[in-house]
């Protein structure tokens, strides 16, 4: 078992716009397109990019409820030592990304939310961006 720390994007597709239950914070709206989601592991980097990967039966955290809709799933992923969680969520407002639904996913932190709109251009500059160390992943099975 793998016990590499790190943080991570989640990129997530809808097709559709739809409205989501997303447990303590209600129902939600959400529009298609791509957004991005900042997470971290303390341990196991490998095992939550990869449950995030793959479509979860079970409902853990805001994220799960958003991703069970979604028709692509990727992500971009830093070992310990690369950006926080917060770093990247400033990182997508620097780029343009549009942060969405206060409180999701950051009820550990000050941040805003961890979730951000993605338009083609902040899409576009996120994955072409210079960054030291980042893993690109695609599949469930992702292991570092």
């Amino acid at each position: 078992m793998s016990v590499v720390k790190g943080s991570y994007v989640l990129l997530l597709r809808l097709s559709a716009a739809c409205s989501i239950n997303v447990g303590a914070l209600g129902e939600l709206e959400f529009e298609a397109g791509w957004y991005a989601y900042v997470g971290s592991a303390g341990n196991g980097l490998s095992q939550r990019v990869g449950r995030h990967l793959s479509v979860p039966s079970k409902r853990r955290w805001h994220v799960d409820s958003l991703n069970a809709s979604c028709c692509e799933r990727s992500a971009l992923v830093w070992k310990h030592g690369g950006p926080s969680e917060c770093e990247l969520g400033t990182l997508l407002a620097s780029i343009g990304a549009e942060p969405c639904h206060r409180g999701f996913g950051s009820s550990d932190c000050r941040c805003r939310t961890h979730l951000f709109a993605l338009d083609d251009d902040s899409l576009n500059t996120l994955l072409t961006v210079p960054n030291d160390g980042v893993i690109r992943c695609d599949d469930a099975s992702f292991h570092l």
